[in-house]
């Protein structure tokens, strides 16, 4: 007996998405990007705390989607800042990347604003650590493909 999957296709993103997420979108593939990412995680002194598999999952659950991915980075001197000025902002981290591959060969980068994230917090504290990982994750999406337009 053969298991069919039943496909799942990606949606366009949302018009609020852009009010709080960052993007690039880039022709590498997706695995090509994932590397990339990594590599970029790790020079920027973070560490890569865990990689999900999307496509993996669904696919045990009975679903067909694209290639997708997620990787979890953080370091520990920045969770102690983050605790020190609001242990509730503890849900802020770690951060996280989606790295999504589309039929049309394009690959998008997505983030978390963390500017906004932790400035919702209204501790001067928190809004400085917002604002170096906005820098931070912008860097890192910047250098995974030069070329590509972030938004």
């Amino acid at each position: 007996m053969t298991d069919t999957l039943q496909p799942v296709a990606f949606s366009a993103c949302g018009p609020a998405a852009a009010s709080f997420q960052r993007s690039v979108t880039t022709s590498l593939t997706t695995e090509d990007v994932v590397v990339r990412l990594k590599q970029a995680i790790a020079a920027a002194d973070l560490w890569v705390l865990h990689e999900i598999n999307p496509q993996m999952l669904l696919n045990r659950g009975g679903y067909a989607i694209g290639p997708a991915r997620q990787v979890l980075f953080f370091h520990p001197r920045l969770m102690s800042r983050l605790l020190a000025a609001d242990t509730a902002a503890l849900l802020e981290a770690p951060l996280k990347f989606a790295v999504i591959g589309f039929p049309d060969g394009k690959t998008e980068l997505r983030w978390i604003d963390p500017r906004q994230a932790f400035a919702r917090y209204g501790s001067p504290d928190l809004t400085e650590l917002g604002n170096e990982l906005a820098g931070i994750c912008e860097d890192i999406a910047a250098s995974i493909d030069p070329k590509a337009p972030s938004k």
